[in-house]
């Protein structure tokens, strides 16, 4: 898992000014997709594309990266053709759409680095850049349950500061939530009133659907 080649690839993805560009919690996730060859993937939230860059990379079947935002489904394709080329571009479709509107679209894994920051912490963050990072809640973790409420993939891989209590989250018609990666990596300063080193584990979890 090779965390530092997903860290210098999303360096140099284009990006528009309100898009987010690549953190080093998507650059872990990124570093978890190798098992993707053959599959059908959702990058949800894809910004400006580092995590569909890296399950067409592993060879996915199909990529459907999902934005609320058209300039991050413009950067993502322009970055997938620009890194790998047209034949990879061809396997990418893009989707205007908000978490709500998950439910629909079926694949056998959807990937996703939620916004996490507690809502404490959100005043620490730029103003220009603070819509990018709020939904977490107080705990964290509304991003996240927001995704599994509307999910119509098999599986959901998502990131979780260490400092996060997901490992007690009980999300209704989803499995107990595994571990895929983890990693001490760095953090944003917004994070130091609770991350004081800015350095700390992030963790990769993965929720299976529930079989009725």
């Amino acid at each position: 898992m090779d965390i530092d080649h997903w860290v210098a690839i999303g360096r140099d993805l284009e990006s528009s000014p309100a898009v987010h560009r690549p953190s080093s919690f998507s650059a872990l996730l990124a570093a978890t997709m190798g098992d993707c060859e053959g599959k059908v993937v959702i990058d949800a939230g894809c910004g400006a594309g580092l995590v569909t860059l890296a399950a067409l990379s592993a060879g996915a079947a199909h990529v459907v990266a999902q934005d609320y935002d058209p300039a991050a489904l413009a950067d993502t394709a322009r970055n997938v053709e620009r890194f790998i080329g047209p034949a990879a571009r061809r396997r990418l479709s893009l989707w205007e759409a908000d978490w709500s509107l998950l439910g629909p679209m079926r694949a056998d894994l959807l990937a996703v680095n939620p916004p996490q920051r507690p809502s404490s912490l959100l005043p620490e963050v730029d103003p220009e850049l603070r819509h990018l990072h709020a939904g977490g809640g107080q705990d964290g973790l509304d991003g996240m349950r927001l995704v599994l409420a509307h999910a119509g993939a098999t599986r959901v891989r998502t990131t979780a500061a260490g400092v996060l209590k997901l490992a007690d989250a009980e999300i209704p018609g989803w499995s107990e939530p595994l571990i895929v990666a983890s990693a001490d990596i760095p953090y944003d300063a917004a994070w130091r009133t609770i991350v004081p080193s800015l350095h700390d584990r992030v963790f990769v979890w993965e929720f299976e659907r529930s079989k009725a």
